[in-house]
């Protein structure tokens, strides 16, 4: 009796079917990293970064998050087309950037409990959505 393994080896650029949680964290990664883009644009547009790349915010250049998270965009716009068409990366990918998108989430809620108050509930959004990102894509998972 032979205990060879007959399966075929994949290559990751396979067409996956997911299901709709999976496609749904798909569209909502897209508007995000989008979103994120454009929030990052307007400040830079509103003058908000009078000495440019060294401006600094709380005694930190604020040029680092900003490349934290623009990131964090690619891998969300990514992921969630990875995810819409199918492929085997876009569900990795999607993991990675929910990753950073909770790390966003839980900073920028610190952030807003001491600066900015009326954004406290866009923050708690971020992070439900982050954790039942998750769960939507484990459960969306074939095995």
């Amino acid at each position: 009796m032979s205990y060879r393994v007959t399966s075929t080896r994949r290559t990751g650029n396979e067409p996956r079917a997911y299901t709709w949680p999976a496609l749904i964290v798909g569209i909502i990664l897209i508007l995000a990293g989008i979103g994120i883009v454009v929030y990052w644009a307007n400040y830079w547009l509103s003058g908000n970064m009078p000495d440019g790349l060294w401006t600094l915010a709380n005694n930190q250049y604020v040029v680092y998050h900003q490349a934290a998270e623009g990131v964090m965009a690619i891998l969300a716009v990514a992921g969630g087309f990875g995810l819409l068409l199918g492929r085997g990366w876009g569900m990795a990918t999607s993991l990675a950037a929910l990753g950073a998108l909770l790390y966003t989430g839980i900073n920028s809620l610190s952030f807003s409990f001491t600066t900015a108050p009326a954004l406290t509930p866009v923050f708690l959004g971020v992070l439900g959505f982050s954790l039942l990102g998750f769960i939507a894509l484990h459960s969306s998972r074939r095995f």
